[in-house]
């Protein structure tokens, strides 16, 4: 393959993943506002989070909430991964002596990489909740008059709740912040001429 196709390529992709990032910004306004929507829902109104004579059984309160907000956070961590791609191409080498823009493009990518690895450690808060409550039913099966087994499943399903309710919160700043900083640095992010120049700083 010539460089000639090789920049064709190069475009073709930059131009897609452009694309991409540009939609985005509206695609999180819009999840912004379904998790507002969400967390005024009758889901996050209710107590009745357990059923003590029954606490072997799935939580269907917390069943109804978990799926909805897995989806949000892989939403939002796939989102943040294009972004991601479009600011760290969109960044000036260092040889243009564009220090500020350098430096404010690196800061935001920073804070996004923070955002979104924060994101992954709530995900996983989801497993290891599903964990813990299958060990504590396995204790209470073996001791079923062992009160404090049952009381530490409705403690896991209080606390994922609670969890639950400020993930959606912090989702939801995260993604206003990602949208207010971006949007302020526009200028700044996408000062280039054009594609083709763009592309002539990687060949």
């Amino acid at each position: 393959m010539d460089i000639d196709q090789t920049k064709n390529i190069f475009t073709e992709l930059y131009t897609n993943i452009r694309q991409q990032a540009n939609k985005s910004l509206s695609i999180l306004v819009d999840r912004a506002y379904e998790i507002e929507t969400f967390l005024k829902s009758d889901v996050f109104s209710k107590n009745e989070l357990i059923d003590i004579q029954n606490p072997t059984l799935s939580n269907n309160h917390l069943n109804l909430i978990i799926p909805s907000v897995q989806n949000y956070f892989r939403d939002f961590i796939e989102i943040v991964e294009h972004l991601t791609l479009w600011l760290e191409l969109e960044i000036p080498s260092y040889s243009e002596s564009d220090d500020f823009r350098i430096v404010v493009q690196n800061e935001i990518l920073d804070e996004i990489a923070s955002m979104k690895g924060n994101s992954i450690a709530y995900m996983g808060q989801f497993v290891d909740y599903r964990e813990q409550r299958a060990i504590a039913n396995k204790e209470l099966f073996k001791r079923p008059k062992f009160d404090d087994n049952s009381h530490l499943i409705a403690n896991l399903d209080y606390q994922l709740y609670r969890n639950l309710k400020l993930m959606l919160i912090e989702l939801k700043s995260y993604i206003l912040r990602i949208c207010n900083i971006l949007t302020k640095n526009k200028d700044l992010i996408n000062r280039q001429s054009s594609h083709r120049q763009h592309v002539n700083n990687y060949f």
